[in-house]
């Protein structure tokens, strides 16, 4: 004696997938190529091009500040912030660098306020030359007083 399902007795007009037949199947959305991140400011997901990514470091006193990493390379634990007014002051009424950042202490917020101003003058910002050479040196370094020596994870000095 075989036993056969309900579905099978059921012939080709079973829905398998539907929770019922007043509520139609869910419509998949299509991914969006790349790495997605979720802003801390407002908490939505864009792709990682898109946003600005902000890491913890310290300045020439050794007090810990907020850098943008132009080029999302720097070693350390990062927070995704999209490059505008609106996000940037949600994240901070919300204290959301301090969390996302794992940092207990207050934080200063002005290097990552001129880049969202610099991004919004201009969405693809052009780095600058120091007059040193062919080398191009971040605004974001030169204003927070951390020096750039190039390549983060290079091994050569």
């Amino acid at each position: 004696m075989r036993r056969r399902g309900r579905l099978t007795e059921a012939g080709s007009d079973a829905r398998l997938s539907s929770p019922s037949r007043r509520t139609p199947d869910p419509v998949h959305p299509v991914p969006e190529p790349g790495p997605v991140r979720t802003c801390v400011g407002c908490r939505s997901t864009g792709p990682r091009s898109a946003l600005l990514r902000v890491v913890l470091g310290r300045d020439a006193t050794g007090e810990p500040v907020l850098v943008v990493d132009e080029r999302r390379r720097m070693p350390g634990r990062g927070a995704w912030l999209h490059p505008e007014e609106h996000c940037l002051e949600l994240a901070v009424r919300r204290r959301a660098f301090g969390r996302a950042l794992r940092h207990a202490g207050p934080v200063d917020t002005e290097v990552v306020a001129r880049a969202v101003a610099r991004h919004a003058g201009d969405q693809q910002p052009q780095p600058q030359h120091d007059g040193a050479g062919d080398i191009p040196v971040s605004t974001v370094d030169r204003e927070s007083g951390l020096e750039a020596d190039g390549d983060p994870m290079s091994t050569q000095r």
